[in-house]
C-alpha cells in the first residue's frame, strides 16, 4: 500500500507543472477565486442574488480585499486600465503605486498576476489573479526547498505546504503583496542557483533578466513592513548559495558586463517608474497616516508561540485580544527548528553554511521582534520602516527554513522515549504561552486538541528518520495546514452578485445618459467603494492618498489638514451651514474621517449625483435643487444636483 502511494506521489511530483497548468485553466474557465466579495450581499442586496460562494465563507474582516482592493481593481476595467484613474477619489489618482492596480503599461511585467484583468474580463481576471498567485507560490516554494534540502522531494513538498498555506499568508493573501514577496524572492534565489550552476552565457543572460523582473516585482510590492525583514532572509539564502557553490562558479569578463547591464536595466526601469509617480510618493510620505515609520521593534515574544492557536482562527474569532488577521502567524513548529539545528551542529557534527547564516538572520530578527533596536540601528538596518509585529512573518519563514534544512541533514532518528518526553514538555510550554496571550479564547476541548496536535507533530519530527515517520509527519502537516490555511478564503465563482445587482445596473444607466461625479452621502465606507464598481467617479471612494487640492476648496485656511492629509475612508454628510455646530472635518479613526458639506460646497466639488439612504429634498434651496432620479433600490436612492436658473 505504501509503495503504491509513493509511486502516485512520485508521478504527481514529476508532472506537477502540467497538473498546475490544467488546474489553473480550469479555475479560469469556471471563474473561481478566493475573494470575499460575497459580503456585499449583506450591505446591498436583499438576498435575491446568490453570493457565488461554492465552499467556505466570505470573511468580513478582510475588508481591505473585498471592500477596497477588489472594487478599485474592478473600476480599472471601466477606465481603460489607465496609469492615472479618473474614477478613484473622483479623478486623477495614481494607481500604479498605492494598491498597484492593473494598468495597460509595460510596468505590468513586474506585476504579472494582474495581466488577466487586461485581457480576460473582470471575473476571469479575478480568477487569474487569485489562483495564479496561489499556484505560483506553491510551485516556487517547492523549487526553493529543493535547493534548501538538496532535492529531497518529500521535505520540499512539506516546506511548500507550510509556506503556501501558512495562516499569515492566507489571511493577508490578496493585499500588500504577501504572495508576491514569497514568489519573487523565492524565484530570484532559484534563478541565482541556476545561474551559478551553468556556464552557458545565453542561459545566464536569461537568468539575469528573470532576476531583474523578480527584483522589480519585489520592490514594487511597496510594503516595506514585510519587504525589508523578508529581504534579510532571502539575502541569507543567496549568500549561502554563493559560498556553497563558489568553487564551481566561473565568472568571466562577459559575465561581469552582463551583470552590470542587468543592474543598469533594473535601475533605469525603477527610475522611470518612480519618476512618473514622484508626486504620489511625496504625497504618501508627507501624510499624517501612514506617513513615514520610525519603529524600534520589540514586544512580540508571545507571537513566536502562537502558531499553535492558528488552527482555530478560521472557525472562532471571539475572545481574541486583537483580531484573527493580526493573530495569524507562520506555522513554524517553534522551537523544533532551533533544536534540530543544535542536533546538526552537536550530535551530527555537521558544519552547514545554510544553517549558520539562517541562524544569524534568525537571531538578528529575533532581537528586533522581542527586544527591539536602538533608533540609530533600526534606521541603519531600515527596519525602522517595518514593525516587530510584521517582521514576525520573516522570523517564521526563517524558522521553517531552518527546520526543513535540519531535517534534510539529520540521518538518524532520536530515541523514542526521549522524543516522547521532549514532545510533551514542548507542547505544554507552547500551549501555556498561547493560553496566556489570549486567556478567554480557549475552551478545554481546544486546549486538548492543540496538545494532541503539538505532541504528534513534535514526535514525528524527532523520529522523522524512523520507519513510516516521514509519511505520518507529511499527512499530519497536510491535514493541519489545510484546516489552518486552506479554509481561510472561500472558493467562489464569478462576480454576478456585483454585476447583476439592480443598484450597479441603475448607476451605470444614469452615468451613460449623462456623465458626472458622484458621492455617497451619509453612508461612507464601504458603500462608497461599491458605487465605484459601477465604473463611475466617486469623490469619497477610499482616498489611497490625500487629494489636498480638493479639500482645500472646502478648508481654504488649511485648518483641518491633519484630518484629511491621510489614507482615508471618507463619510460625507450633507448639512445646512447652521447645522454644522463644531468641526467640519472629524477624524473617526486613523484611516477614516467624516466631512460635513453644505449644498453649496457640493457644487464647489463639481458633484452631480448623490447615492444615499436619506431624503435630500429638504435641502432644496432657491438656487440649488436635489432631484430624486431613482427611488428605493433596496432602501437606497439616487439624487441629481441641479443649479436652479431663473
Amino acid at each position: 500500500m505504501i509503495e503504491k502511494i509513493n509511486k502516485t506521489c512520485d508521478f504527481l511530483f514529476k508532472n506537477r507543472y502540467w497538473i498546475a497548468i490544467v488546474i489553473f485553466i480550469l479555475c479560469i474557465i469556471f471563474e473561481l477565486s478566493g475573494s470575499s466579495i460575497g459580503i456585499w450581499n449583506q450591505f446591498i442586496n436583499s438576498g435575491d442574488i446568490d453570493d457565488g460562494v461554492i465552499l467556505g465563507v466570505s470573511r468580513e474582516i478582510r475588508s481591505d480585499e473585498w471592500a477596497v482592493l477588489t472594487p478599485m481593481t474592478f473600476s480599472q476595467n471601466f477606465d481603460g486600465f489607465s496609469y492615472f484613474s479618473n474614477l478613484i477619489r473622483g479623478g486623477n489618482t495614481d494607481v500604479s503605486m498605492v494598491y498597484a492596480l492593473p494598468i495597460m503599461n509595460p510596468i505590468q511585467i513586474f506585476r504579472p498576476f494582474q495581466i488577466g484583468f487586461l485581457f480576460l474580463g473582470i471575473a476571469k481576471g479575478l480568477s487569474f489573479f487569485w489562483y495564479g498567485r496561489l499556484i505560483a507560490l506553491f510551485l516556487v516554494m517547492i523549487e526553493l526547498f529543493m535547493i534548501i534540502t538538496k532535492k529531497n522531494k518529500l521535505l520540499s513538498f512539506i516546506g511548500s505546504v507550510l509556506i503556501t498555506f501558512a495562516p499569515t499568508v492566507q489571511w493577508w493573501f490578496a493585499v500588500n503583496g504577501i504572495a508576491e514577496i514569497f514568489i519573487f524572492g523565492g524565484l530570484a534565489i532559484i534563478l541565482l542557483h541556476q545561474y551559478i550552476l551553468t556556464e552557458n552565457f545565453k542561459k545566464r543572460c536569461l537568468y539575469l533578466l528573470g532576476m531583474v523582473i523578480c527584483a522589480g516585482g519585489y520592490v514594487l510590492v511597496l510594503y516595506p513592513a514585510w519587504q525589508i525583514p523578508m529581504f534579510y532572509v532571502f539575502l541569507a539564502i543567496a549568500i549561502s548559495e554563493i559560498i556553497t557553490n563558489r568553487k564551481s562558479c566561473k565568472i568571466r569578463k562577459k559575465d561581469i558586463i552582463s551583470i552590470i547591464i542587468a543592474l543598469l536595466l533594473f535601475v533605469i526601469c525603477m527610475g522611470i517608474i518612480f519618476v512618473n509617480s514622484l508626486d504620489t510618493i511625496k504625497a504618501v510620505m508627507n501624510t499624517v497616516y501612514p506617513g513615514g515609520r520610525a519603529e524600534t521593534g520589540g514586544g512580540q515574544v508571545t507571537k513566536i508561540f502562537q502558531y499553535a492557536m492558528n488552527i482555530f482562527l478560521p472557525y472562532k474569532s471571539d475572545g481574541i485580544i486583537t483580531n484573527v488577521c493580526e493573530e495569524a502567524t507562520m506555522f513554524t513548529l517553534f522551537p523544533m527548528g532551533l533544536i534540530l539545528s543544535a542536533i546538526v551542529f552537536g550530535k551530527e557534527q555537521k558544519k552547514d553554511i545554510y544553517l549558520v547564516l539562517l541562524l544569524i538572520i534568525y537571531i538578528f530578527l529575533s532581537i528586533w521582534c522581542i527586544i527591539g533596536f536602538p533608533e540609530i540601528i533600526a534606521k541603519l538596518t531600515l527596519l525602522s520602516n517595518s514593525t516587530a509585529k510584521r517582521s514576525i512573518m520573516a522570523l517564521g519563514f526563517a524558522e521553517v527554513l531552518i527546520l526543513i534544512r535540519s531535517m534534510s541533514i539529520i540521518k538518524t532518528p532520536q530515541r523514542r522515549f526521549v522524543s516522547i518526553i521532549f514532545s510533551i514538555i514542548l507542547s505544554v510550554i507552547v500551549i501555556g504561552i498561547c493560553q496566556n496571550a489570549n486567556p478567554v479564547y480557549f475552551s478545554t476541548k481546544m486546549l486538548i486538541a492543540m496538545f494532541i496536535m503539538c505532541i504528534y507533530l513534535f514526535f514525528c519530527i524527532f523520529r522523522y528518520q524512523a520507519k513510516y515517520a516521514k509519511e505520518l509527519f507529511c499527512c499530519g502537516i497536510v491535514f493541519v495546514m489545510l484546516m489552518t490555511g486552506a479554509t481561510v478564503n472561500p472558493i467562489r465563482s464569478g462576480v454576478n452578485n456585483i454585476y447583476q445587482s439592480e443598484i450597479i445596473t441603475k448607476i451605470q444607466e444614469i452615468q451613460k445618459q449623462e456623465e458626472g461625479k458622484w458621492i455617497v452621502e451619509g453612508l461612507g465606507f464601504p458603500i462608497a467603494n461599491y458605487v465605484l464598481m459601477a465604473g463611475v467617479p466617486v469623490i469619497n471612494s477610499t482616498n489611497v492618498y490625500p487629494d489636498m487640492e480638493k479639500w482645500h476648496k472646502i478648508d481654504t485656511e488649511g485648518k483641518y489638514e491633519d484630518v484629511y492629509n491621510r489614507y482615508a475612508h471618507i463619510t460625507i454628510e450633507l448639512k445646512d451651514e447652521e447645522e454644522i455646530l463644531e468641526n467640519k472635518f472629524v477624524l473617526t479613526n486613523a484611516d477614516s474621517f467624516t466631512v460635513y458639506l453644505t449644498p453649496e460646497e457640493l457644487q464647489k466639488l463639481d458633484i452631480k449625483y448623490i447615492f444615499t439612504a436619506n431624503n435630500l429634498e429638504e435641502y432644496n434651496k432657491e438656487k440649488i435643487e436635489f432631484k430624486k432620479i431613482c427611488d428605493n433600490i433596496n432602501g437606497y436612492g439616487i439624487y441629481q444636483l441641479y443649479e436652479v436658473k431663473k
